[in-house]
C-alpha cells in the first residue's frame, strides 16, 4: 500500500516538529537519521509525481499534433469540396442545366440572397448606425506604470517548473 504525497508531506512535519522541538530530548543523530528517512521517502514521491506530470504533458502535446494534422485533413478537404462545387456549378452553368435529380440525390443552382456594399460611408442617414462603445483596461500598461488607483498588482504565487 502506498502514502500520499500529502500523507507523507504531512507526516514529514509532524515529525519535523516533534524531533525538533526543545521540550522532546533526542539526541542529534536520532533527529537526523530520522528526517533523513523521511526525506528520501518525501523526494522520491515528489519526484514520481513530476514523472507523471511530464507523462501526462507529454501526452496532451502528442493529442495536440494529432489534433492539428486532423485539422489540416479536414481543411484539405473542404477545400477539394469547395473546388468541386465550383466545377460543378461552373458545368451546370455551361450545360444549362438549372437541375438535376436522382433517386439518391437532388443538384440545383439557386441564387445567392442580396448583401449590402457599402461604397461611401458619408452618404448613410444616421438612423442606419448601429453604435458600439468597446472600453477594456490595459493591463500591460498598469504593469508597466507600475499600478494605478483601484488596482492591486499581485504575483499569483508559484508554480512547479519541470525540465
Amino acid at each position: 500500500m502506498s502514502i500520499s504525497l500529502y500523507e507523507l508531506s504531512q507526516t514529514y512535519t509532524q515529525a519535523l516538529d516533534f524531533l525538533t522541538s526543545p521540550e522532546n530530548e533526542c539526541d542529534l543523530q536520532t533527529v537526523l537519521d530520522t528526517i533523513e528517512s523521511l526525506d528520501g521517502a518525501l523526494d522520491d514521491k515528489m519526484l514520481n509525481v513530476g514523472r507523471f506530470i511530464s507523462t501526462i504533458e507529454a501526452e496532451a502535446e502528442a493529442i495536440e499534433a494529432v489534433e492539428l494534422r486532423m485539422r489540416n485533413r479536414r481543411q484539405t478537404l473542404e477545400n477539394k469540396s469547395a473546388w468541386l462545387r465550383s466545377y460543378l456549378m461552373s458545368a451546370m452553368q455551361s450545360t444549362g442545366h438549372d437541375k438535376l435529380k436522382a433517386p439518391d440525390i437532388a443538384l440545383a443552382i439557386h441564387k445567392l440572397p442580396p448583401s449590402v456594399n457599402i461604397v461611401d460611408e458619408s452618404l448613410i442617414p444616421e438612423s442606419l448606425w448601429r453604435k458600439t462603445i468597446t472600453r477594456t483596461v490595459d493591463k500591460q500598461s498598469i504593469k508597466q506604470v507600475g499600478g494605478c488607483p483601484g488596482v492591486v498588482i499581485e504575483s499569483k504565487g508559484y508554480r512547479v517548473s519541470i525540465k
